[in-house]
């Protein structure tokens, strides 16, 4: 790939908050390949979180957090329910790669929700949905592959109301489209398990795949989430992780 000969990724490397998220490029049709793999997507609002020391200068979970969209805004001082992001985090340091989702009762994106929340009004909990890990403990993680960066994230990121690891599934690219076009969710996005991150570049790397229109017992209001009733949150973000066709990743 052309941005994998030109880009370097030891040269001027950003400070911790100061990164530009990577971008997918669209894809029309699903595929299965072992190389890749696929994880849903709400296609919520996307923003970086970064976890700093916090001024006592305390272990793992005592650190502050800014959530950054990709314009810079810090949106988290509008969502105070993500103040405490830090206490998920088993590392001093960090910087998660997400998306921002204000999720309906069966577990689907809620855009207009998220809208109002966004712009400062109350409503219903925005989740952090993350799927990368940039940055641990004082080191940059840009030039490790894929699989290693999601294996990182698994093991520090404890996933709670407000922030959740979004699982993957490795090869099986068409079951997981036909299962997030079923269930009502944006689409998929597909990643090459040896990519690395490349700040700020719309890369063939990733590729997001959108979902078909809902199966039509679900849209008719069959098929209901597991859980839906639960706590306001990311519980039916949660419920709707278990029915779909997820296996453990590579590289644990």
């Amino acid at each position: 790939m052309a941005e994998q000969l030109t880009f370097s990724l030891e040269a001027a490397l950003p400070r911790p908050g100061e990164v530009a998220p990577m971008w997918p490029t669209p894809r029309a049709d699903a595929f299965d390949s072992p190389d890749w793999l696929f994880e849903p997507t709400w296609g919520g609002h996307r923003a970086l979180a970064f976890v700093s020391p916090g001024l006592t200068g305390g272990g793992p979970g005592s650190g502050t957090v800014r959530v950054v969209d990709p314009r810079g805004v810090d949106v988290g001082l509008v969502l105070p329910e993500l103040a405490g992001l830090a206490v998920r985090v088993a590392a001093g340091t960090a910087v998660l790669d997400g998306e921002l989702v204000v999720a309906d009762a069966r577990g689907r994106a809620d855009d207009e929700a998220l809208r109002l929340r966004l712009s400062g009004r109350q409503g219903r909990p925005v989740a952090f949905l993350v799927f990368d890990l940039l940055h641990l403990d004082g080191k940059w993680l840009l030039g490790q592959p894929l699989d290693k960066r999601r294996a990182a994230l698994r093991r520090v990121l404890r996933p709670g109301d407000e922030v959740v690891t979004v699982p993957a599934i490795t090869g099986e690219g068409r079951a997981l489209h036909a299962a997030v076009s079923a269930q009502g969710i944006a689409g998929v996005l597909a990643r090459r398990r040896s990519s690395p991150y490349l700040p700020g570049v719309r890369s063939r790397l990733w590729q997001s795949i959108l979902a078909g229109p809902p199966a039509e017992e679900v849209a008719a209001g069959d098929g209901e989430v597991d859980g839906e009733g639960a706590p306001e949150g990311t519980a039916p973000v949660l419920a709707l992780f278990r029915r779909l066709p997820f296996e453990d990743e590579p590289g644990e």
